[in-house]
């Protein structure tokens, strides 16, 4: 815990950290820890528990009986929009205030200097939201349970066995051949989709299966053939299990769990068939990777973490599970935004490729030590995530009595982490709108390293944030081999081309279902407008530009321009 403010500060420079927390100047503020360096980022003052106010006194919006603020968000857009209407809230209440969904009670943290207190005083083992619904089916089943649901000495154990392979990057590095294959076959798959304009009508489909074969590949050794034509029953069945799960547990999270399993709800049975099928899935896979390499353990990260770190194998089987969920949405959704935000930002475009180019001889594969040249690609993704991150909050729940802000918070207290909001404010960011990569290289001094957690903080980070960005910086190096289109491809009105001497990248957004649940109105580079976005994806017949590519060999496509 820091010291308390120095005396010699002056009152400016106490009343400016007052603003940044979103509250009206009072005697007392918020705590965080003194910096170990000067820096130019602000600060929260620090304040003595026995000074803050009661929980209790939160601001927040209007919380009903038995409803909370259900009704309010509904009313804003629903769970669709929820990170809009945060950001409404924050500017409305301050960087911390309280909201009840249901059953659901929360306080929210939008402040860089609240997210360092929190950091600074965490206990060994922080706890994350307790994940209700997926608890109660691996009780239901017997089942183990994996890094989301674990807590305390069990999680860091888990933990612990995962991160010596996937937080290496020397580790890491290695996995490289295999994400390339996939985006070999991707490419491919997207150049036969492609019509004679260029245009595919789901291209975050297609990101998804990409997302699931590459970690198939990496934990399993197996493709599941979801980038051909004639996709396998197993990964269907395995898709639309994730869906099913995944829509089921929104309903269960803001109404008790207890509830749909003792009624044996519709809800509850089909959140049940879908794990069963989850599940049996991943234990096939998993079973035969461990038969494969049962004589030499060491040859294979998911045997060796098996037999030297002491995982039963229901904990192994929970913890791949995890890890797949996790993994295929979340890399797929980053891939889009990227995309789009290029697609937007013709010079960011160019420059991107033409350092690609610097580093990348012709008809070469990237590798990962390549990444190593390449600061304006890393940048690119990281401005993509400040702009639209993939996970528009994290959670921490209290596991000691603790004082953030003006508010004493007790033990229990399940805190919001609101990454989007972050992401979005002038305040941590200038011009924060804008698709700005060059921030990152030139201003990289003044940003709060709290500012910007698209993959969490701390202890309880996500433990496939390498993997991750592997897999996005690699995919962006297949810029070379997109190729050139003339405007008609970005559905330009009628007829406008901005010439054939333009490269764009396309990027299918205007049918993208995260783009239009978050209320966006995607544009095309320059000033040709994408049709107003319909509840339906029926812009998919009118504007979608592709990516394209010609192929050989799958694993080794090599594109030509």
């Amino acid at each position: 815990m820091s010291s308390p403010i120095s005396k010699s500060r002056s009152l400016a420079a106490f009343l400016q950290q007052l603003r940044s927390l979103g509250q009206p100047p009072r005697p007392v503020t918020s705590t965080a820890c003194s910096p170990r360096r000067p820096r130019e980022v602000p600060l929260c003052p620090v304040m003595e528990p026995g000074e803050a106010q009661d929980a209790a006194t939160l601001p927040g919006p209007t919380k009903w009986p038995l409803l909370g603020s259900l009704l309010e968000i509904l009313w804003k857009g629903g769970l669709k929009k929820q990170h809009d209407t945060l950001v409404e809230y924050h500017k409305k209440y301050g960087k911390i205030f309280r909201m009840k969904l249901g059953s659901f009670d929360s306080v929210h943290l939008g402040s860089p200097c609240l997210l360092e207190a929190l950091y600074r005083t965490e206990s060994a083992h922080p706890q994350r939201l307790e994940i209700k619904p997926w608890k109660a089916y691996r009780d239901y089943r017997e089942e183990g349970y994996g890094l989301l649901i674990l807590e305390g000495e069990d999680w860091q154990r888990v933990r612990s066995a995962f991160q010596k392979k996937l937080m290496k990057p020397v580790e890491i590095m290695k996995l490289d051949d295999k994400i390339n294959e996939v985006l070999a076959d991707f490419m491919g798959r997207i150049d036969e989709l492609c019509d004679e304009r260029g245009r595919i009508e789901d291209l975050y489909t297609e990101l998804n299966k990409w997302s699931f074969e590459s970690i198939c590949l990496v934990l399993y050794e197996k493709r599941f053939g979801l980038l051909q034509k004639n996709a396998g029953e197993e990964a269907l069945n395995f898709i639309m299990a994730v869906k099913t799960m995944m829509s089921m547990f929104g309903k269960m999270m803001v109404t008790p769990v207890e509830l749909h399993r003792s009624l044996n709800t519709r809800v509850w049975q089909a959140h049940t068939q879908a794990w069963d099928t989850i599940f049996r899935s991943v234990k096939s896979c998993v079973d035969n990777r461990l038969e494969k390499y049962s004589e030499q353990p060491s040859m294979d990260f998911l045997c060796d973490i098996y037999h030297h770190n002491q995982l039963s194998k229901k904990e192994l089987y929970a913890a791949v599970t995890e890890l797949q969920l996790a993994a295929v949405e979340t890399t797929a959704n980053s891939l889009m935004w990227i995309l789009y935000n290029l697609s937007r930002n013709p010079h960011v475009q160019q420059k991107l490729f033409k350092e690609i180019q610097s580093v990348l001889p012709e008809n070469q594969l990237p590798r990962a030590e390549d990444l190593r040249n390449m600061p304006y690609l890393k940048a690119c993704l990281k401005e993509s995530m400040r702009l639209n991150p993939t996970v528009p909050f994290t959670t921490r729940t209290l596991d000691k009595a603790m004082v953030l802000g003006e508010y004493a918070l007790p033990k229990g207290t399940v805190l919001v982490l609101n990454t989007h909001v972050l992401g979005s404010s002038e305040e941590n960011f200038e011009e924060s709108s804008q698709f700005r990569p060059e921030r990152w290289l030139q201003d990289k001094k003044k940003i709060s390293p709290f500012a910007h957690l698209p993959f969490g903080v701390g202890k309880r980070m996500c433990v496939g944030r390498r993997l991750a960005e592997l897999q996005l910086h690699l995919a962006l190096c297949w810029v070379r081999p997109w190729r050139r289109f003339r405007g008609c491809a970005l559905g330009f009105p009628r007829g406008r081309s901005r010439g054939a001497n333009s490269t764009f990248l396309c990027s299918c957004v205007s049918d993208c279902p995260q783009i239009r649940r978050r209320g966006h109105r995607p544009r095309a580079c320059g000033d040709a407008a994408f049709g107003q976005l319909g509840p339906r994806p029926a812009a998919a017949r009118r504007l979608l530009p592709a990516m394209r590519s010609l192929g050989g060999q799958q694993g080794r496509r090599v594109a030509r321009w």
